[in-house]
């Protein structure tokens, strides 16, 4: 019984320490491209630059432990390139504004059927959120918008995603910035500082519980 209390709590000191330590910490991972993902005309300011601007789900390799993750880009107004090194800073999500929006784009995205077009789509419908005064959100005119015409589905969908955004349920996003290069959310990557706390404190809880009996 000490040594499975001790184990314990064990556990959950670590859980606790990752928790205070995870925010801030850096994450080195490469981008290798696109995919799934479409490449649209669109526009990130009002028109004054218009681009074929590739939209869609980032590969990431993080360099430390050399697995693989996906992403959204969250700042479209910065740079960056395939094959490229970045060093990212690990935030918590709460620190991105309307990220519970973001979070339920994800989770649409997640319960699609992971077309090109779905990801592109609620690429575009992060890029709103994050970047367009939310009066009216769509695609179709604002800062942010698409305006090939052969393109016109792809950004009916993304205003049926913005439509639909409090159906989604919201996933547990990790916020990854660089101050240099696009910032991106990832869904399957580093544990959100907030439930390696949550992990900690239901271990603790566990641990007094035995004590009790």
């Amino acid at each position: 019984m000490n040594t499975t209390k001790l184990l314990i709590c064990a556990v959950a000191a670590t859980a606790a320490f990752s928790a205070v330590k995870a925010q801030g910490q850096n994450l080195t991972a490469t981008l290798n491209g696109i995919s799934p993902g479409l490449t649209l005309q669109g526009t990130w300011n009002d028109g004054g630059f218009v681009y074929d601007y590739p939209a869609g789900v980032m590969n990431y390799t993080d360099v430390a432990t050399d697995t693989d993750f996906s992403a959204f880009c969250v700042e479209p107004l910065q740079d960056i390139s395939y094959g490229e090194t970045l060093t990212y800073q690990i935030q918590s999500p709460l620190s991105l504004a309307n990220s519970d929006t973001i979070a339920r784009l994800v989770g649409g995205y997640l319960t699609s059927s992971g077309s090109d077009q779905d990801a592109a789509a609620v690429q575009w419908a992060i890029w709103e959120v994050t970047t367009e005064a939310l009066l009216s959100a769509s695609l179709f005119d604002g800062t942010i918008r698409i305006i090939e015409p052969a393109s016109e589905g792809t950004a009916f969908l993304a205003n049926q995603y913005l439509a639909n955004v409090k159906n989604y349920t919201p996933v547990s996003l990790t916020y990854l910035r660089n101050d240099g290069r696009q910032d991106v959310v990832t869904w399957n990557v580093v544990p959100e500082p907030a439930s390696a706390g949550l992990a900690a404190l239901s271990g603790l809880l566990l641990l007094r519980r035995r004590r009790q009996r």
